[in-house]
């Protein structure tokens, strides 16, 4: 195991390779801006609202993620209240983190043209700039930095920026749930908790960090991919893991993310025996579904067709997927891009399948 001091200087050389990356606001900003708001951003002090919104991620809650939302024009607030708080829901108006960005970045392009000393003024600015914009690459670097600092590199450092990303990973906005910047920012944090031996309980961050940026954002493959470097440090989990990933699929039918990395997590199996009973259950849970409800959608049909020809199936199996693909394709014409779905799968268990066993 590396010890405190040698990753330290690890992760401190690793990061003196990273350039930042600097953006400027657009000088034709005002451009894109409805007039009543650049009105209200002229006529307003934006440091209070800055102050306001920069407390909340330096004071996180106890326990839990902030659950944030922005708040549109249809929904104003009261002179001098920035932002609404129910316990960890917090409601943002896009005014208020305008205002507050522009005070971030004035922050940020002090430091660095000047003394480049990261203060707590600065990683304040870093979380507003991130907030406002998910793939600030210099605002992530700036972050990585200050938690390389000798002596940073503690499990309640770590453990509070873990908490920081996942509260935007997790959050109703549509573009950070996806972010490659904050998916890198958090594997960066997780692979230096695991350097310094801090357990981290991949199963809960599969189930409450990567299904619900799934869930918020379908189809984010980004999200999956983080699962995939999860699950590999820990393949034991593997088995586990495929039945929770099974109930997400099943609620997010037309996810083929979500099914891809049911698929490869079920293949992660170590064990075959396990395996081979874990791919059984699914099969028939998944088959059920599909003939109950009749899904002729090609994410599901992609992930039966792959489990049906990566392990061998029994007779009793063979028939149960045979059946219900004849039923589904007797039910939609066959001039319909549902039936080539089915029909395709057909083929591919045909072409690709494994000898049956008994």
């Amino acid at each position: 195991m590396m010890n405190v001091s040698n990753a330290e200087c690890f992760f401190q050389a690793s990061l003196e390779a990273t350039q930042l990356k600097t953006p400027y606001p657009n000088p034709n900003m005002s451009r894109s801006l409805d007039k009543n708001i650049l009105s209200e951003l002229k006529s307003e002090d934006p440091k209070p609202v800055y102050h306001d919104l920069s407390r909340l991620f330096a004071n996180l809650p106890e326990s839990g993620l902030l659950e944030i939302e922005f708040l549109g024009q249809s929904h104003p607030l009261e002179p001098g209240v920035n932002y609404l708080q129910d316990e960890n829901a917090v409601a943002i108006p896009k005014l208020r983190l305008v205002q507050a960005f522009f005070v971030a970045h004035q922050i940020l392009q002090k430091y660095l043209q000047a003394s480049r000393v990261i203060t707590n003024d600065v990683i304040a600015a870093t979380s507003i700039l991130l907030l406002m914009d998910p793939e600030h690459l210099t605002a992530a670097n700036i972050r990585k930095r200050a938690l390389s600092l000798p002596g940073h590199l503690t499990q309640a450092t770590l453990k509070s920026e873990l908490q920081f990303v996942d509260s935007l990973l997790t959050a109703r906005l549509h573009r950070h749930t996806k972010s490659p910047t904050l998916w890198s920012h958090r594997r960066w944090i997780v692979s230096t908790c695991w350097a310094l031996g801090i357990p981290l309980d991949i199963r809960y961050d599969i189930q409450n960090v990567v299904m619900v940026a799934g869930e918020r954002h379908p189809r984010n493959y980004v999200a999956w991919q983080h699962a995939r470097f999860l699950i590999d440090h820990d393949a034991a989990l593997a088995a586990t893991v495929a039945f929770d990933v099974k109930a997400f699929c099943l609620r997010n039918h037309s996810d083929i993310s979500g099914w891809a990395f049911l698929s490869d997590c079920i293949a992660r199996i170590q064990d075959e025996e396990t395996r081979r009973s874990a791919w059984s259950s699914i099969l028939e849970d998944v088959l059920s579904m599909v003939e109950s409800f009749r899904w002729t959608n090609e994410s599901v049909w992609v992930f039966l067709r792959i489990m049906v020809a990566r392990e061998p199936a029994n007779e009793q199996e063979s028939k149960r997927f045979i059946s219900t693909n004849a039923e589904l394709s007797a039910r939609v014409p066959h001039s319909s891009p549902q039936w080539l779905i089915i029909e395709r799968a057909r083929q591919w268990r045909d072409r690709y399948g494994v000898p049956k066993v008994a």
